[in-house]
């Protein structure tokens, strides 16, 4: 169940991050235009949010420690994006944050919304699968985005949201990261990111698209199922080391609105050149399956729309989506 937060409780986490130490009750009470019970019923919220927050009845308030949680107030905490993240429904727990998500921009939630829970017991993939979403290890987020682009230039937003995966990966954890066409995210040959759209569109416009995104971050082999340990992986197994995930969600919103904002300009025109160096497929031979078709070929290009260009042994073909392997 998502729980509310008052601006009180926000205000008094934001002041008690800023000072990094102590600070008086009466100064706290006076910054925030609230008197000391409303001060303590802050504090109060805040600590049931799994805050830890020292007081002395001479020093103030000074915050311990903050809960490794995927929270409104940690996320909205110093973020640079002006759209994306801007409001946040947090859950401990939910089917999936794509129906939610899809259900929310179906109300006129607005554009930016971002749908975060800490664990799914029915998390969605490509082609019906399921997505592995174990508690307080992964990123399972979605997104509410309102493009106006033609529904053939759609399947592009995943490739421009694999990208900003990459640049965050790269910059956090200095891991080199690729793009998998057509939705995912690759580090040591295994995956550790899915992304998953989901459209609600006209022939010749789009009303909404779900961007889904779920990121292995902190996951140890044993976190795994034994069916997945040979082709999944986690930040954390490839880094060494823990990864903050409030940390990795905040960089990815920043440089992926950076990256939607020009496509919705140019498509991936402005950004091509770029998903190509990052890409796992190019100039690889590959399998393709597109419905009951089987395609064959190497991963020549990409198109402006995100499409992927094989060449085949009839001459090229341009695949908008399909379930790739390599040969």
């Amino acid at each position: 169940m998502r729980k509310n937060v008052s601006i009180s409780t926000e205000e008094l986490l934001f002041h008690l991050k800023k000072k990094g130490d102590f600070f008086s009750a009466e100064k706290l009470a006076q910054d925030l235009k609230i008197n000391f019970k409303e001060l303590k019923q802050a504090k109060k919220e805040l600590e049931k949010w799994e805050y830890m927050i020292e007081s002395d009845s001479k020093k103030g308030y000074k915050l311990a420690q903050i809960p490794d949680l995927l929270l409104p107030m940690e996320i909205k905490f110093d973020l640079k994006s002006k759209i994306l993240g801007q409001e946040i429904h947090s859950y401990k727990a939910l089917n999936s944050t794509n129906d939610l998500a899809f259900d929310l921009a179906e109300g006129e939630a607005p554009e930016g919304t971002l749908v975060v829970a800490e664990k799914q017991s029915k998390g969605k993939g490509r082609l019906g699968r399921s997505w592995f979403s174990s508690p307080k290890l992964g990123i399972w987020m979605s997104l509410i985005l309102r493009p106006s682009i033609l529904p053939s230039q759609a399947p592009g937003l995943s490739i421009a949201a694999s990208l900003a995966l990459v640049l965050t990966t790269k910059e956090l954890t200095g891991l080199p990261a690729f793009i998998k066409w057509p939705n995912d995210v690759i580090v040591n040959n295994r995956k550790f990111c899915g992304i998953l759209t989901e459209l609600s569109a006209e022939l010749d416009k789009i009303n909404f698209v779900i961007l889904g995104v779920g990121i292995n971050v902190n996951h140890t082999e044993r976190d795994f199922p034994k069916n997945l340990r040979n082709i999944a992986t986690s930040l954390r197994i490839e880094k060494g080391e823990q990864v903050s995930r409030v940390d990795f969600l905040k960089r990815f919103l920043e440089k992926f609105e950076k990256i939607y904002l020009q496509y919705k300009k140019t498509g991936l025109l402005t950004f091509k050149d770029e998903c190509l160096r990052h890409s796992y497929l190019l100039g690889k031979k590959i399998k393709i399956q597109v419905g009951s078709e089987i395609l064959e070929g190497k991963a020549e290009n990409l198109d402006d729309n995100g499409a992927l260009i094989l060449r085949t042994k009839e001459g090229l073909k341009t695949i908008t989506a399909g379930d790739v392997s390599l040969l």
